[in-house]
């Protein structure tokens, strides 16, 4: 009971520090991309942040030169004097002040087990925009049939519904429900919420692991903000793909 109250005092303290950090910015452009994972894992560490949103090239050159870019890209994280690259270094690093990255060292594997199956099931949800629809939710279905089946009996041999990893919130945890979420909503945009229903329909642990991660507060109020880039479909990606272009050209 003691080791258990100390875990507890040192997750609030380490949580009251997310809640503390900043300014923090989240550089990238103005849409989803491969900055989508880390907005969720932020919010979910209760880390507040500001989308910047590129708009130029100039922006970016400016950006490039400024020295805090490590690979002359983004998605890059500002914290202060900290300048974070690389899409999932912001993931660990938003997971990491916010308690959710497992309590021991193999639980910490175990989140990154997850973490790199999802970056491997998630390639045509970042391609979306920049291909065919139908096409994308193609290689999209592929994904699913390929690694759903590999979380959901991950949860189940976890032994602890509706996490996938420990007794308790971690970062594999927001990312399978960012993963699930995105692909009921390609789905829903390119056939019917019943084709994202039936897709989803032989994971009755995925659906209960999304609902649970859905429900939290954090997430309930990030997804209700200005924070929040609605799914790349239709016009919308339309005019994601033109900014990334304006941008980098």
């Amino acid at each position: 009971q003691s080791c258990c109250g100390d875990r507890d005092r040192r997750r609030d303290l380490v949580t009251d520090c997310a809640r503390a950090m900043g300014p923090v910015k989240l550089h990238y452009f103005e849409g989803r991309g491969r900055s989508q994972q880390s907005r969720w894992m932020l919010a979910a560490s209760s880390i507040v942040f500001t989308n910047v949103c590129l708009s130029t090239r100039d922006e970016f050159v400016a950006l490039c030169k400024s020295g805090k870019l490590t690979y002359q890209q983004v998605p890059m994280l500002e914290d202060g004097e900290c300048c974070i690259s690389q899409s999932m270094a912001i993931v660990r690093h938003a997971a990491r002040a916010g308690a959710l990255y497992g309590t021991t060292a193999d639980e910490a594997a175990r989140v990154d087990e997850v973490l790199d199956g999802i970056s491997d099931a998630r390639g045509p949800i970042v391609s979306y925009p920049f291909m065919d629809a139908t096409e994308a939710c193609g290689r999209l279905q592929q994904s699913v049939e390929r690694y759903f089946p590999c979380f959901e009996r991950a949860i189940e041999r976890n032994g602890a519904p509706p996490f996938v990893v420990g007794a308790s919130l971690t970062a594999a945890d927001v990312l399978l429900a960012e993963l699930v979420d995105s692909t009921i909503e390609a789905l829903s945009a390119t056939f019917s919420p019943s084709a994202a229903d039936s897709a989803l329909e032989p994971y009755p642990k995925l659906r209960a692991l999304h609902a649970h991660v859905l429900g939290l507060p954090q997430i309930q109020a990030f997804r209700a903000s200005t924070n929040w880039m609605p799914f790349p479909a239709g016009h919308i990606g339309r005019d994601y793909v033109k900014n990334v272009r304006t941008v980098l050209s």
